[in-house]
């Protein structure tokens, strides 16, 4: 009886262990070259005259902070020469500014001094390279223009 209630109890944990073992593995990589870009923005931060509902140690109400987009429509993108060109009127201070990529690509790297995608900084320079990965494994380095009307 031993020996049997011993065999099942080692017969369900080899079960159990082999049953969490993955059945398929996705091939991400299967889709090809997804390294591009779709669109850019550029974005700064607006301070609203409204305040969060959330409090600094001494009681007072943080104030309320949204991303603000100041590039003008979409980017002109070349898929050949991996360059995306996106306008801002001159009225725009990019100098406290950021960049949004668009993509369907795994990973954007910034390349060299480009500053990193999604924070504010400084982007007077208003040329910047980025490195997009592909699940694949491909890769593209892009140059995001900045013009500036």
């Amino acid at each position: 009886m031993k020996n049997n209630i011993l065999t099942l109890f080692v017969l369900a944990l080899v079960g159990i262990l082999f049953s969490c073992e993955p059945r398929i593995d996705f091939d991400e990589g299967q889709w090809g070259d997804t390294a591009f870009i779709t669109n850019v923005n550029i974005f700064t931060l607006q301070t609203d005259e409204h305040e969060l509902q959330e409090y600094y140690e001494n009681g007072e109400l943080t104030p309320a902070r949204k991303r603000l987009f100041i590039s003008i429509g979409n980017a002109e993108i070349d898929n050949e020469n991996f360059t995306a060109t996106v306008r801002v009127p001159e009225s725009a201070n990019i100098r406290q500014a950021g960049i949004v990529i668009y993509h369907q690509s795994v990973r954007v790297e910034p390349v060299g001094d480009t500053p990193t995608a999604g924070i504010l900084t400084d982007l007077s320079a208003q040329e910047f390279e980025y490195m997009l990965v592909s699940a694949d494994g491909t890769t593209h380095n892009w140059t995001i223009k900045i013009i500036v009307e």
